[in-house]
Order: structure tokens, then C-alpha cells, then sequence
């Protein structure tokens, strides 16, 4: 019998194998930043040019823009607090993002509205006094809803709020944690992370609650749900392999058409308006921004 570690490499041989015929071909990754330290969740700005990204620094995580045409960076805000999950509003003029007042692991977290113009922080989704962690704010395609997830009622589920923060309706109810949701391009549809199966799977909700479907199965770990611009595809963080790794899946087919399938360790995926893939990789040492283009898509 095989050691545990063949196994697990003999695994990952044969699904690479599995892999190789509906692979995609790529272009050579494209390095975005250099320092190394630990990144999460990098955004693309409706320009094309910029991204916002969180940074961990030692003890601080903030949040940062990066232009991509000129290299320059800045922090998105001045404030001392730790800052998460950042994303842009479908005008580019504002972001909505996690914060957290008190401290970076014990601290209330809510989210915010962060206009640019004035550099203005105006708290949408807060639970007052009562200890809770609203993260991962989604905004739908016609800007008008937030999905994001919030463990203000013990466990964390899946909740979607107006615009402006008011009439939060949750929308799933079980003792599994459901976490970082993703809107479709026609908002139709939220993608999210489940372990309700035993192991993260990705499963998909309509915005009203209904319409619960499982869409991945895997032995593994599959998280972190991005829709392509042109909603065929969707991307998701991966361990199925015995390595995190960043899937591409045909939404038709619901066939894996892609995967990074090396030995870094992949996560973070979103796309781009043009439609470039993006994650955050340690594939040169440090963790990374990488983005990619994939032919045939």
C-alpha cells in the first residue's frame, strides 16, 4: 500500500491528467506587485487600470489601489483600523469595505461605504453594540442590492441589503458556514462557498433565497466564487488536486476547463473587465498579485 503522501501525489497526477485535455492555453502569468506580503482578495476598479487589494503587514492589514499602467500605489484610506475586503461600486466613484474599529482579530467588524471623491467613510451595514462579523460585501450589477455575510445571528450565513445598508433579508438559514458571495453579471444568481456537504463546495442561491443548487463536488476545498464578465465561466480556490490551485469551470458543462495545476499556493481569483484572470500566488517566494489571459475565452 502507498504512504499517505503517494497517495495524495499519485491523486494529483491523475487529475492533472484528467485536466490536461480540457485545459485551456494561457498566457505567461504577469506579475502585478513585488513586496511579498500576504494579499487578499484583489479587485479590478470598472477602468480596467486599477485594483484595490487588502495587504497584511506584520499586525496591520489595509487596504491599497494599485494603478496598473503606472505601478503606483496608495493606501485606499488613512485610518489606523484594520480594513478587509474591498470592492468597487459599478461606477468606480466608491467602494464598499469590511472594518474593523477595535482590533484585527477580536474587533466588532461592519461595513462601509468609501467614497472617493472626499475621501468620505459612511458606516452601511452595523449591528450596534452587539458583537458580529459583516464581511465580504458583493454589490449586484445595477448597484442597488449588497449581499455580504454577517454572523450577527451566531452563525454566518448569507444576507443581501439594499444599497444603502437598510431592509437586510438573510438568505440562507443552516448550521453550515456559507461565506463570500458573488454576483452574477445579470444578478440573477449569487455564487457562494458551503461546507453544508462536508468539505467548501460552491453552490448557487437566487438573491431572494430560493433556488439553493450544490455545484461543485469535490473531496477537497473549493472556495471563493468569481464570475467571469461574460458569465460563462466561473473561477473558485481549489485544493482538489492535494494543492490550492485556481479553477476555471464552464458553467454550461460544468467541466473544470482550466486550472494554475502547479506547486504555489493559488487563491484570491477574480477577473477583469477585459477578462484576465487574477489571484494572488507565493509561486516566486512571496504571496503575489498574477493575472493571466486565457485564450478561447
Amino acid at each position: 500500500m502507498l504512504p499517505h503522501d503517494g497517495i495524495r501525489f499519485l491523486m494529483r497526477i491523475i487529475t492533472l491528467i484528467l485536466l490536461a485535455g480540457a485545459t485551456l492555453p494561457a498566457a505567461e502569468p504577469v506579475r502585478l506587485t513585488s513586496d511579498g506580503h500576504l494579499k487578499q482578495r484583489p479587485v479590478w476598479f470598472p477602468d480596467n487600470r486599477q485594483l484595490v487589494f487588502a495587504r497584511h503587514d506584520g499586525s496591520t492589514i489595509f487596504l491599497y489601489v494599485l494603478d496598473t499602467e503606472t505601478g503606483e500605489e496608495r493606501r485606499l484610506t488613512d485610518r489606523d483600523a484594520p480594513e478587509y475586503d474591498a470592492v468597487p461600486a459599478p461606477d468606480g466613484r466608491s467602494l464598499l469595505l469590511a472594518f474593523d474599529e477595535v482590533s484585527p482579530n477580536q474587533g466588532d467588524i461592519d461595513i462601509a461605504r468609501w467614497t472617493i471623491e472626499g475621501n468620505k467613510l459612511d458606516p452601511l451595514i452595523v449591528t450596534g453594540d452587539k458583537l458580529s462579523h459583516e464581511e465580504w460585501p458583493a454589490i449586484s450589477p445595477d448597484a442597488k442590492h449588497i449581499a455580504h455575510t454577517s454572523t450577527r445571528d451566531g452563525n454566518q450565513e448569507l444576507y443581501v441589503a439594499d444599497a444603502d445598508g437598510k431592509n437586510s433579508v438573510r438568505l440562507t438559514n443552516d448550521p453550515a458556514i456559507d461565506a463570500h458571495p458573488a454576483w452574477s453579471p445579470d444578478g440573477k444568481t449569487i455564487a457562494f462557498a458551503t461546507d453544508r456537504w462536508g468539505g467548501l463546495e460552491i453552490a448557487l442561491i437566487n438573491p431572494d433565497g430560493t433556488n439553493l443548487q450544490r455545484l461543485t463536488v469535490s473531496p477537497g476545498f473549493d472556495d471563493y466564487p468569481s464570475f467571469s464578465p461574460d458569465a460563462r465561466h466561473l473561477a473558485f480556490t481549489t485544493n482538489r488536486t492535494g494543492n490550492f490551485d485556481i479553477a476555471v469551470m464552464d458553467l454550461d458543462s460544468q467541466r473544470i476547463i482550466w486550472t494554475t495545476a502547479d506547486e504555489a499556493i493559488d487563491n484570491f481569483p477574480s477577473w477583469a473587465p477585459d477578462g484576465r484572470l487574477t489571484y494572488v500566488s507565493d509561486r516566486n517566494g512571496g504571496f503575489d498579485i498574477y493575472t493571466v489571459q486565457l485564450s478561447g475565452m
